[in-house]
């Protein structure tokens, strides 16, 4: 059984996880100058000859709060892939941090800052839920 990725394998690993990181870089991008584009003009009172009905208010309120919410998730992901990106460079790519066993190669297509091989997730699941 193997117990590492090839430098061939790994270097796949890394391309899709600086493509993922160029999308999400792109996405929060264009989350940023909605919410500029939004702030700006409310700053500059183009809306403020119209009265603002309360569902109006609210649904604004709430875009913001979901494109909020949503840019600190692409936060926490860009931090995952960046994790993963130094996981390749130190050579622990692809190991689980639990059982120390490679993650199949399908999981980490699917999932690619994968730290755990699905037995090391039930692992850490069934600690959780003793403690």
């Amino acid at each position: 059984m193997k117990k590492k990725y090839t430098k061939k394998e790994l270097e796949q690993f890394k391309k899709k996880l600086l493509s993922e990181k160029q999308r999400v870089l792109d996405e929060v991008g264009e989350l940023s100058q909605s919410n500029l584009k939004t702030s700006i003009s409310d700053q500059s009172g183009e809306n403020s000859r119209y009265s603002y009905h309360l569902g109006d208010v609210a649904s604004l309120s709430y875009e913001r709060e979901f494109s909020m919410g949503l840019a600190e998730r692409q936060q926490k992901y860009l931090e995952q892939i960046e994790e993963a990106l130094e996981r390749i460079e130190e050579g622990t790519y692809g190991i689980c941090k639990v059982t120390g066993e490679l993650i199949p190669a399908e999981r980490l297509k699917e999932v690619p800052v994968a730290k755990y091989s699905v037995k090391g997730k039930e692992i850490l699941e069934k600690q959780r839920q003793k403690a």
